[in-house]
Parts: C-alpha cells; sequence; structure tokens
C-alpha cells in the first residue's frame, strides 16, 4: 500500500550516517525503497538541492511514477517541501503518493525520496531545445493557458504559507493535456516564495525565446544573453515578434518586488488569463476594411448587415482554429520530446499510454465553391476542458475532474460516497466535457473499475434548462475495464455531458470511479 505523505517530517535516524553517494551506484535499473520502485530512467536534476530526478517503475501497483532522489544536507528541507506540496489538492501540482526519509529503507547513501504522480509528457528545458531544434515558437495563448494552472498552485502555496520551489525548468513538465505541472516538488532550505515567481517568470521567458534566463542553466540548455550588469535581455530583444504582454510579464517575474516587479502567484494567474482572453479577442475584432484581403470592401459594408455577421462567424472560426492550431504544435513538441526520451530509456515496458494528435488544419485554406469540406478521419479527440456537472448540491471531487481526461489511466476522478443509491439523493452527477473545436463523435470509451454503474452520453444541456435541455445519444452498463458506448448520429457539438445515472455498490458504499474517457469521432 503507498504511503501517505506525514502531516510533518519525520528525522534521521540518530544512528544514520549515510556515506556519500557516487553518481554509478544510482543507475537506470535498480530498485530502492525496500525493492518497491525500480528506475527506467534520469529524467533531470538540480544539483542546488542534490536532488535527481526519475522516471520510475512502482512494482506493487505497477505503474510509472516519478521520483526523486536525495542526497545531502538539504534531504530534510526537500522532504519537508513535499509533504506541504501533498497537503494540496491542485491540478499545477502532480500529487505526492510516497515520501521516504529513513536512511536503513533507502540504502545507498541517500537522505530521502519523493514520490509523485508521473506526468505524461516533456519538462519545460526538453521543450525549449526541441523548439530551439525545429526554429518553431508557441502562441501566446498556448503559452499564458499552459502556465496559468502554475502560477494558480504558487498562488495556493504561498497563502498556505510556503514555497513550492518551481525555479528550474525540469521541475516542471507539461503534460499531454498542453498544461504544466509541478512534477518535482522539492524546495531549498532558502526557498522564498519570491524565487516561485522569478521561477515562473523565468518559465514564460523559456517559453518565449528558448533560453534560460536564471543562473545555472541544465545541461543542454541555453543560457539568457545579459547586460553589463547581469539582468537578462528582454525577450523581444531575442524573439522580435514576441506578446509584448507576455515578455513585459515575463521581466516583471524576474525582476521582483523592486522595479515595479510582479509579486505574487495571484497576480500572474490573473494576467495569464487576461492575456488569454485578450489574444482572443483580438482575434475576433472586425479588421480595417483594406486590411482585409479576403473580401473586396465597399462603401456598403461601413454599416451593419448580414455580411458584418458573416465575416465576424468566420472570424470566430478562425481564432478557434488558431488556438486549436497553436495547441497541437505544443502537443508536437510533447510527442518529439517523449520520443527523444524514449529512445535514451533503457525500458519499453511502462505501458504509457499513448498520445494521439489530431492534424491541424490550415485555417486560412481556400475551398473551391460547390466542393464539400472533407470530413476529419475516424479516431480518437483530445477533450480541452472538463468540469463536473450537478442539477442540485455540491459537485463531487471538482479538483480531480480533470484525471478523467489527462491521458493516463492510473489517475481517477470519483464521486462522492453515497449512503444510498441514485435516485434517493439525487438524479445524478455527470461531467462536462468541451472540445477545443464542434466535433461529431461516433463513440465514447469509458475506462472504469466501476463495474455495474450506469452512464448515459447527452447532448450539453442548453442555458438553464439543465437536463431537459439536452438529449441522449447513447447510454450503457459499464463493465470492469473499457466500456464503449456507440452513439446515435447527431451534429458537431463543442460540449457534451457524461450523465452517471447509477452507482455501484461496495461494502455498503455506492460510487462510481472514472479512470479514462477516450472520444472517437465520426468518420
Amino acid at each position: 500500500m503507498t504511503r501517505q505523505p506525514d502531516s510533518a517530517a519525520p528525522d534521521m535516524p540518530r544512528d544514520a550516517t549515510p556515506e556519500l553517494v557516487t553518481p554509478e551506484l544510482v543507475t537506470p535499473g535498480i530498485t530502492i525503497g525496500d525493492g518497491r520502485y525500480r528506475l527506467l530512467e534520469r529524467v533531470g536534476g538540480d544539483e542546488r538541492v542534490g536532488a535527481v530526478f526519475w522516471r520510475a517503475r512502482d512494482a506493487i501497483l505497477d505503474r510509472d511514477v516519478a521520483l526523486t532522489t536525495l542526497t545531502g544536507p538539504d534531504g530534510p528541507n526537500s522532504i519537508r517541501a513535499a509533504l506541504a506540496a501533498g497537503r494540496l489538492e491542485h491540478q499545477g501540482i502532480a500529487r505526492v503518493l510516497d515520501v521516504l526519509s529513513d536512511a536503513r529503507q533507502l540504502g545507498l547513501g541517500l537522505t530521502g525520496l519523493i514520490v509523485t504522480e508521473w506526468v505524461q509528457g516533456a519538462d519545460l528545458a526538453t521543450l525549449a531545445t526541441e523548439a530551439t531544434r525545429t526554429g518553431r515558437t508557441l502562441p501566446t495563448t498556448v503559452i499564458a493557458r499552459a502556465l496559468a494552472p502554475l502560477a494558480g498552485a504558487v498562488d495556493v502555496a504561498h497563502r498556505t504559507g510556503f514555497a513550492l520551489g518551481c525555479d528550474h525548468p525540469q521541475r516542471i513538465r507539461v503534460g499531454t493535456d498542453g498544461l504544466a505541472r509541478l512534477a518535482f516538488p522539492v524546495a531549498s532550505a532558502s526557498g522564498l516564495p519570491t524565487d516561485d515567481v522569478r521561477g515562473i517568470g523565468a518559465a514564460l521567458y523559456l517559453m518565449i525565446t528558448g533560453r534560460w534566463p536564471l543562473p545555472d542553466p541544465p545541461a543542454g540548455l541555453l543560457g539568457a544573453p545579459s547586460s553589463a550588469t547581469g539582468i537578462a535581455l528582454p525577450p523581444q530583444s531575442l524573439r522580435p515578434g514576441a506578446s509584448p504582454t507576455l515578455a513585459t510579464l515575463a521581466e516583471r517575474c524576474l525582476a521582483g518586488a523592486a522595479s515595479n516587479g510582479v509579486h505574487s502567484g495571484a497576480a500572474i494567474h490573473q494576467l495569464l488569463d487576461q492575456v488569454t482572453n485578450a489574444e482572443a479577442d483580438t482575434m475576433l475584432m472586425t479588421p480595417m476594411p483594406n486590411l482585409s484581403p479576403q473580401r473586396g470592401w465597399t462603401e456598403e459594408d461601413d454599416g451593419d448587415n448580414d455580411g458584418d455577421d458573416s465575416e465576424r462567424g468566420r472570424r470566430r472560426k478562425l481564432a478557434i482554429g488558431m488556438g486549436v492550431l497553436g495547441l497541437a504544435v505544443l502537443l508536437l513538441f510533447v510527442l518529439v520530446a517523449q520520443q527523444v526520451m524514449g529512445v535514451l530509456s533503457d525500458d519499453t515496458g511502462s505501458g504509457a499510454p499513448a498520445v494521439v494528435i489530431p492534424e491541424p488544419s490550415d485555417p486560412n485554406a481556400p475551398t473551391s465553391a460547390g466542393q464539400p469540406e472533407q470530413p476529419a478521419p475516424a479516431g480518437p479527440i483530445q477533450a480541452a476542458t472538463v468540469q463536473v456537472f450537478n442539477v442540485e448540491g455540491d459537485p463531487d471531487n471538482p479538483n480531480r475532474v480533470n484525471r478523467a481526461i489527462d491521458g493516463n489511466p492510473e489517475s481517477t476522478w470519483k464521486t462522492f460516497d453515497y449512503a444510498q443509491p441514485f435516485p434517493a439523493l439525487k438524479d445524478g452527477v455527470g461531467l462536462l466535457v468541451a472540445f477545443a473545436e464542434p466535433v461529431a463523435l461516433a463513440a465514447v470509451q469509458v475506462d472504469s473499475p466501476s463495474a455495474g454503474s450506469t452512464v448515459e452520453i447527452r447532448t450539453a444541456p442548453a442555458g438553464d434548462a439543465g437536463l431537459a435541455g439536452s438529449t441522449v445519444l447513447g447510454a450503457a452498463t459499464l463493465a470492469a475495464g473499457r466500456t464503449e458506448i456507440q452513439l446515435n448520429e447527431a451534429a458537431a457539438s463543442q460540449r457534451i455531458l457524461i450523465w452517471i445515472t447509477g452507482l455501484s455498490t461496495v461494502s455498503g458504499k455506492n460510487s462510481t470511479e472514472l479512470a479514462e474517457l477516450v472520444f472517437l469521432r465520426a468518420g
């Protein structure tokens, strides 16, 4: 059974005198933690706190985990930081699964071991290296959306009274959903909340320029050029086309509280949300007539008419298409980085889920009149967002709902445990899933251990109509494992509802657990 983090860091045994660890002792293939964790590949490290980051295999639960090995005097401080992070439930932090600090259990002279959920994806350093190699840059909205959860996690941690330690690019991983998470929660004894703010500023700088603006970048990652005073040059001096808003935000985060700098995670989170919304609104603005090559302009276009509505609709589709294209670019970086790291790994049996990236289409490509648009090929499509939908009462475990679409069947979302089955206390509970663009679905695959639960796939409720405003597209009783629910033919939609009408009963408790939802497009 996985040992949950304690409320306080355990002290090192008085008789524990770990000897200095040499690099050749801790290598891929060995097992540590009483033989439970087998090291698969080294994915990074932070020499400042004596931490090395690994992808490892949990022999008991048979799944990949993120593992941090600690050496040196900073081990207890990192353990305390991990325990504090383990008390937080936030999508910007990987969940802490296990913490060990007993040298006799660890062996090899280690002073600590931290185990967290494995974030399937790539770290910021690898993504930056791949972006530099291919000469590609990430769109503004994709960068802002990716880092927003991390900024939110920093805000929550600071209000709780501790620093996360997100000032190192290999501690942060971008998942297959395009969101950044603190994957290796370790911190130094001198770590301060201001270091987290500078860390997010450095992450912004890195995603904009491909350079790391803080001292001692990891091996293989280029440092940012600096001025005579030692301050990194403005991001726009390296990427003139970069968003002025994001570039300024990065500079102010790096400056700290001084020089009109940003000094809180809440402010960063708010600004990133504003950037995302502002960039989308900018794409929806009606351009000056002489800047629109899509159609000729006449004086009649000055007034309100149907043409304006048509143009606005076309630009809304363009904005959605560009957002999807930007996300696809980021996911492409993640996929390539995974493949590169997989080649370097000596383990091929991790069981990690495959990443399926829809081929983006060019929203500016002209179409021939009279020729029907080619349908998207059948296959999986990644959901953009998910939230708990309740007709009445509190939402069920909303902080864990992203686990239903994170691409990792080992992480799950579960309803509350109910004393009575539905509909005694409520008619049901659901997950409202949204996609980046309207899509026609052929089926939904539900991975769940809750055999006997009943599920309906519905169109999304409209307005305040509740379930009365939705239509059942398909239904099934879940088996243990994967259940595929075929859907009735329906028009393309951007949102659907996974509505749980019946719960499984185990030991007198009624609940339903969902490990993964897979959405299959119609051919």
